[in-house]
């Protein structure tokens, strides 16, 4: 890597202006803007956020190969990245995926779009996939976890089957965005579409670091736990 990463004593306006998207991310941890020349730390103590855990986030969604050691990974607090993934799915199902699926079907109207039926049914099962996704970690991933940090064993269930069948819910919305820049008629100006093709492909690279996040740290970190558990 020749960058230098976040650390704790970056400036958190700094960690803005490096990477815009965290304007999204932030506010899954409760930090909003007025923070002056308050570092990492700073802000952190202030609101009761692990310094570790954000600057694990930041550094994730603004360096591609970013990757903490083993050593790092054991300073993060599985309950707190648990909350910041809660809050991600509220706003992403609530707030994020709503307003774009919205956006497309009316510029779909205004441009005329002869299979606007087609791209209805599109997005309502990308929606419906999204929100399956989701309700599977909430009701069933995320309770495991702490019910395993509680000291409770469960002998049915193992991190293992979440990472075998974690669904990819990126594949849709990349199809969604590609429908949209080949196939959308000549009436679809770039001045219509523009604003909405810039939230999809944000809100798919922020998906992208969200399975990231998943992927490679949760589930390795809930592996330790349980291999933890079966010593004791």
């Amino acid at each position: 890597m020749n960058y230098a990463i976040f650390s704790e004593n970056t400036k958190m306006a700094d960690v803005i202006s490096a990477n815009i998207r965290l304007l999204y991310v932030l506010p899954y941890f409760g930090i909003n803007l007025g923070f002056g020349e308050k570092t990492v730390k700073q802000v952190c103590n202030e609101k009761n956020i692990s310094v570790p855990l954000l600057l694990l986030v930041c550094n994730i969604y603004t360096f591609d190969d970013y990757c903490p050691d083993s050593q790092y990974l054991k300073q993060i607090p599985i309950e707190g990245m648990i909350m910041y993934l809660q809050n991600s799915h509220k706003d992403y199902l609530e707030v994020r995926m709503p307003q774009i699926i919205d956006n497309i079907l009316h510029l779909a109207t205004i441009c005329r779009l002869k299979n606007g039926n087609i791209l209805n049914s599109f997005c309502e099962k990308y929606k419906q996939e999204v929100i399956a996704h989701f309700k599977y970690e909430e009701e069933i991933v995320f309770p495991y976890i702490i019910q395993l940090l509680n000291g409770v064993k469960s002998n049915t269930y193992q991190i293992k089957e979440y990472e075998t069948n974690h669904s990819d819910i990126d594949a849709a919305l990349n199809d969604l965005k590609n429908i949209m820049i080949k196939y959308l008629p000549q009436d679809c100006t770039i001045e219509k579409c523009r604003d909405i093709l810039l939230n999809l492909f944000m809100f798919e690279y922020d998906l992208g670091k969200h399975t990231l996040l998943e992927d490679k740290i949760l589930i390795s970190l809930v592996k330790h736990v349980e291999k933890n558990n079966e010593t004791t």
